[in-house]
């Protein structure tokens, strides 16, 4: 095997990948495990972040006309927790666009929107604790 040389860059690039590789590991909103629930005809999807939801199999499109016999098979989840499998029906469903599917696109982008709003540059906090001292928002410079 040929030896491998890895730059400053490229392990910079890695260590970006694992952390955001762990950052999903802990992701509230990856699906742990999925099943078919027969008396309810829905599936039945358990989240990470300890929640669970029934989507009627009715709107789930491949599930629709599926036999009900196809549905008792284990359903393989992604390791990421974002899709659902069934190889035997040549399926496959990304869970966040099954989930904007069933409580629609206006629900699901109020519920998305908020993440963005979790972060902040270091520059802008540091900015607000320096203002905040102040007491008040610094005044406009007149020119």
């Amino acid at each position: 095997m040929a030896d491998v040389n890895v730059g400053l860059r490229d392990r910079k690039r890695f260590s970006r990948a694992r952390e955001r590789g762990l950052a999903r590991l802990r992701d509230a909103s990856a699906i742990l495990e999925a099943s078919y629930d027969p008396q309810g005809d829905a599936l039945d999807l358990k989240f990470r972040g300890g929640g669970s939801m029934k989507i009627p199999r009715q709107i789930i499109p491949g599930l629709r006309e599926a036999p009900v016999s196809a549905l008792s098979v284990p359903v393989s989840v992604s390791p990421a927790g974002d899709a659902l499998s069934w190889p035997s029906l040549d399926l496959d469903i990304y869970v966040p666009g099954l989930v904007e599917r069933a409580f629609g696109a206006r629900l699901f982008a109020a519920a998305i929107g908020g993440q963005g709003r979790r972060t902040s540059p270091k520059a802008k906090g540091t900015a607000a604790k320096v203002h905040g001292a102040k007491g008040r928002r610094p005044s406009k410079r007149v020119a």
